[in-house]
């Protein structure tokens, strides 16, 4: 019997490891394989993070004879590689499948490194989130023989969407950083905010937030923009659910599921072409895009939808159909499965 060992973070950003694990423990597949999900990072201070390391390598030590596939969630980051090394050896001692799902897109080419790519050469099949990587993969990986497969990330489905309920709410919602940018946002709001006085931004998320927070009020934008912090449960969803506009700013990223998430609430997303998007993106249909940093651009984009509320809502209405079709967990459950059973093990302890 395959049975799948699920290593990963538990780091709580949104849209990173814990949230496909999540939605992974959802699907049929979590049960048809017996999966595991062992954690082995977090985002705690430092005593914590060396703590859940040993913890996770240890318990590892324990359990791995009984899964025959070692499905790996990692990035290039080396202190990540590090925490995972041991396991990645482990399984390979001990002749187990080794499944590396990389959690990166245009990072491949930023963030290169020696340890990243010896344990790509070990792996029996890399997973990327979009069809655009494995070209990028071929170009700056030519060392690695490994195959590749793309599986892209999941969305959760979410009851309907009531559009006559949407108000004049353009989100953000990010671990607030330089790399997502809600600089751009901010700037781009400053442009326009006087010519749209019945609409307001909300930024959520945590991280950097006290920086762009001051960023606003010294831009005399306090009373239009807010920053609500992390929300989680009913407020999240009932932010979500009034929100007409998602914004991205975000420069690098792998494939971002806020997009998936936005799109199934059914708000017009703006974004930069960025990460595996340009995979999916119908610019004018599920979506419109600007250039990186363009925050001149954004402003254009936003009146546009701002000053058209037929078209926000035939938008919405694709967007949401979109993202069923494309991003359902069954079709990313049956993508799994065909991975799974591709793999040939040999003699496992039931």
């Amino acid at each position: 019997m395959k049975r799948v060992l699920i290593v990963g973070s538990a780091e709580q950003s949104r849209g990173g490891v814990s949230s496909v694990i999540r939605l992974m423990k959802k699907m049929p597949v979590w049960e048809k394989y017996q999966c595991y999900w062992l954690g082995t990072q977090i985002q705690r201070n430092y005593a914590w993070k060396l703590w859940y390391a040993i913890k996770g390598n240890f318990l590892a030590l324990c359990i791995i004879l009984r899964y025959s596939i070692v499905h790996m969630h990692t990035t290039p980051d080396k202190l990540g590689l590090i925490i995972q090394l041991p396991i990645l050896f482990l399984a390979k001692v001990l002749r187990r499948k080794v499944v590396l799902h990389l959690h990166v897109g245009n990072q491949l080419k930023t963030k290169k490194n020696s340890l990243f790519v010896f344990c790509l050469k070990r792996a029996d099949i890399i997973i990327l989130l979009a069809n655009r990587w494995k070209t990028l993969f071929c170009e700056y990986y030519p060392m690695v023989n490994t195959p590749t497969k793309v599986i892209y990330n999941a969305c959760e489905k979410v009851e309907e969407v009531e559009f006559a309920e949407k108000e004049n709410i353009i989100i953000m919602a990010v671990y607030f950083d330089d790399n997502k940018a809600p600089d751009i946002l901010l700037k781009a709001w400053y442009i326009i905010k006087d010519c749209y006085p019945e609409w307001k931004v909300i930024l959520m998320g945590n991280g950097d937030v006290e920086k762009f927070q001051r960023m606003a009020d010294e831009m005399g934008m306090s009373d239009s923009v807010c920053f609500p912090g992390y929300l989680t449960g009913i407020e999240k969803e009932n932010v979500w659910r009034k929100a007409s506009i998602y914004c991205m700013c975000s420069y690098e990223e792998g494939f971002p599921m806020v997009v998936l998430e936005a799109w199934m609430y059914g708000a017009n997303v703006v974004t930069t072409p960025v990460g595996g998007l340009p995979d999916v993106i119908e610019e004018g249909r599920n979506c419109m895009t600007y250039d990186f940093g363009d925050y001149k651009a954004l402003a254009d984009c936003l009146r546009i939808l701002m000053d058209n509320p037929e078209r926000r809502k035939e938008m919405a209405v694709y967007s949401r159909q979109f993202v069923e079709e494309h991003f359902g967990m069954v079709k990313i459950n049956e993508r799994f499965e065909e991975l799974f059973d591709s793999l040939n093990i040999d003699g496992v302890m039931d």
